[in-house]
């Protein structure tokens, strides 16, 4: 699958089109989704056997690229956290991302030829996006995918040769993670949308599955999963693998008992036994718990070049849904208005049943005349009603 972007391609500002449980739906028969999952398949194939490299890359583009998060996280060192005891997270790093995003469009300038710079619009936002909310003071697992969107965006554009292996990739999620670490230690980042004891892990998805990748298919890999528990191979390996990098951030920011503060990663370490198997479960599980979860993906938005709001499929623009039409469902309409409005942001296999009027039975006293009354409108920026909600799946690993 050879995804390259025509030169003359438009590209626009990203914008938000995930806003309920229906959006999320339609994300998933988009281009954008069709392309973030081929990316990851890609590049999880092409790690396989292959470590962590500990000297640079012989392809610029990507030299370039850790320049860039070297940059950033000595952005980090510059912007030091206010002092004194705060709950949710150090507001000194809305000040860093404010420096981060008064150069990042120079800092793209001058990573992509002068032919692509037209890309920045896209780029700016995706790589922005990467390194948790400015608002929230948060990273969770939508930022991690952004960032992949970056790499993917990259790739597309064919700065990419043939020559970019394995190791190239590697050498690229290493920085990316070195410096989220250091901002979720500094500036005591909150998890974002995390289940806490009961998530696979508070900040990381897509670092487990390139870890895994890394040992899967793999009969000389140095470790088995069940090692992850113990810590001193955990510290021997964490340079070189992904999986045992991330645990060892784990043991660095939690206390006490691995099966109590990680329990579906000491399950997973206890009950799946090759690296193989352990890929393929997460990766299944990347699709349930990320890619189709409205509190994750309703932060991912879309431009009109990389990940455009686009049916993969018939290749038409995807139900948009204008938040602004949300007031004016508040206000009581009969029949076809809000008929009308609603066949316009659904799929057209959907249409909405007409709204009549009903007559409610009367009384020897009173004689009620019913009106047409309203569906609840969508929640505008909330979380879907739970007769929408993807309830969360319990994945067993252990089946093939």
């Amino acid at each position: 699958m050879k995804m390259l972007i025509d030169e003359k391609a438009h590209f626009s500002t990203p914008v938000k089109r995930i806003f309920d449980s229906q959006c999320t739906l339609d994300f998933q028969s988009s281009v954008a989704i069709v392309r973030l999952k081929y990316f990851i398949q890609k590049y999880a194939k092409i790690i396989n056997r292959t470590l962590i490299p500990q000297g640079p890359s012989h392809i610029p583009i990507v030299n370039e690229i850790v320049d860039v998060l070297n940059y950033m996280s000595l952005l980090i060192d510059q912007t030091p956290p206010f002092e004194g005891p705060r709950r949710y997270g150090n507001l000194a790093c809305r000040d860093w991302h404010a420096k981060v995003d008064e150069e990042m469009p120079s800092l793209w300038r001058k990573v992509l030829p002068s032919k692509f710079h037209h890309c920045i619009v896209e780029l700016v936002h995706y790589l922005g996006n990467s390194f948790g909310s400015a608002t929230r003071l948060d990273y969770g697992t939508g930022h991690e995918l952004s960032f992949l969107a970056v790499v993917g965006a990259i790739d597309m554009l064919g700065l990419f040769t043939e020559e970019f292996q394995g190791g190239d990739f590697l050498l690229i999620m290493n920085a990316y993670y070195a410096v989220v670490r250091k901002l979720i230690l500094t500036y005591t980042l909150e998890p974002a949308g995390s289940h806490g004891v009961w998530g696979l892990d508070d900040h990381f998805h897509l670092a487990y599955i390139f870890g895994s990748a890394q040992w899967a298919n793999y009969k000389e890999a140095p470790l088995r999963p069940r090692d992850i528990l113990n810590h001193h191979f955990i510290q021997e390996y964490a340079h070189l693998n992904l999986y045992c990098q991330t645990i060892g951030f784990i043991y660095q920011v939690k206390r006490g008992p691995f099966r109590e503060h990680s329990s579906m990663l000491y399950d997973l370490a206890t009950t799946v036994h090759t690296w193989t198997k352990l890929e393929m479960g997460l990766t299944k599980m990347y699709a349930v718990e990320v890619l189709n979860k409205f509190p994750v993906v309703q932060h991912f938005w879309f431009g009109t070049g990389f990940y455009p709001w686009v049916d993969n499929r018939t290749g038409k623009l995807l139900p948009i849904y204008d938040p602004a039409d949300a007031d004016r469902r508040n206000t009581p309409q009969i029949g076809g208005n809000y008929a009308a409005f609603m066949s316009s942001i659904n799929s057209p296999a959907r249409s909405s049943p007409p709204i009549t009027s009903q007559r409610v039975p009367t009384t020897a006293r009173t004689q009620v005349r019913s009106q047409a009354r309203m569906p609840p409108a969508r929640t505008r920026m909330g979380p879907p009603t739970s007769r929408m909600t993807n309830t969360t799946v319990h994945h067993d690993l252990t089946k093939k």
